[in-house]
């Protein structure tokens, strides 16, 4: 579905016209989305969060639970656009690296191959371009790589769950997932960015959440890291053996 991300600010400012004002500073927000997520389940509707895992700042959108035809068909993308997000997701989540990323060159030519004869480089280019905009994917400008975007980390958390199994990682600190930060060396834990800063803050030096080992030379993982392989049962064909471009429709 189409949707807009909010910051806590900006949801706070939009609930603050729904209360009074001296309601709305005593607003507490973790609390007040619990209770209209109860209203919106009606509607098949629910605010989800995720967290920026470098900066730390939580991200809101309103996110379609169950999909309906109607929906589905207002998707802004093809049916053929749809296979190539697709694809582009397959590729980032099952890169041999574990950096989930792909570098711009290789996104291009993945997504070229898939258009038709007349579907050139540069319509390829415009596309990510747009999903990007939309919030589905994100180009690091610094590195030149396309990563998951901050609104797919939100909305597609249960397409990733069912679709990528052993491939998604999740952070030992905040339990989110994790698509960049640190592994600890002992137990193969990863933390975010965010996450680890914390923790370094918190006690003064950073060690592992879950056994508690020193994480000085964790080995990082993210777009142009150096990165940490996926220790898997799942593999590639797995995934795509899943399918799952039926279910994006639906999310998207």
């Amino acid at each position: 579905m189409s949707s807009q991300l909010f910051t806590e600010a900006s949801l706070k400012e939009a609930l603050a016209r729904i209360y009074t004002e001296e309601a709305a500073a005593d607003l507490e927000l973790p609390a007040e989305i619990e209770q209209i997520n109860t209203t919106l389940a009606l509607l098949s509707l629910q605010i989800r969060s995720a967290m920026d895992q470098h900066t730390g700042d939580r991200l809101y959108a309103l996110v379609n639970t169950n999909a309906d035809k109607i929906s589905t068909g207002a998707t802004p993308y093809t049916a053929t656009e749809l296979s190539m997000l697709k694809h582009l997701i397959e590729l980032i989540f099952t890169s041999t690296d574990g950096n989930y990323a792909v570098d711009l060159h290789t996104a291009t030519r993945a997504i070229s191959s898939l258009g038709a004869a007349t579907f050139a480089r540069r319509d390829a280019q415009d596309l990510i371009d747009r999903m990007c905009t939309d919030g589905w994917l994100e180009k690091t400008e610094e590195s030149g790589y396309v990563v998951v975007g901050q609104r797919a980390l939100i909305e597609l958390q249960s397409y990733f769950n069912d679709g990528f199994g052993d491939y998604v990682r999740f952070c030992s600190l905040c339990k989110e997932m994790a698509t960049c930060g640190l592994v600890c060396n002992q137990c193969e834990e990863p933390v975010h960015p965010f996450c680890a800063d914390q923790i370094l803050k918190s006690v003064g030096s950073l060690s592992c959440p879950k056994c508690h080992q020193p994480m000085s030379d964790a080995v990082r993982f993210g777009a142009n890291e150096n990165g940490v392989s996926h220790n898997l049962v799942d593999t590639p064909q797995a995934v795509r053996d899943r399918g799952m471009t039926s279910e994006l429709a639906e999310t998207i």
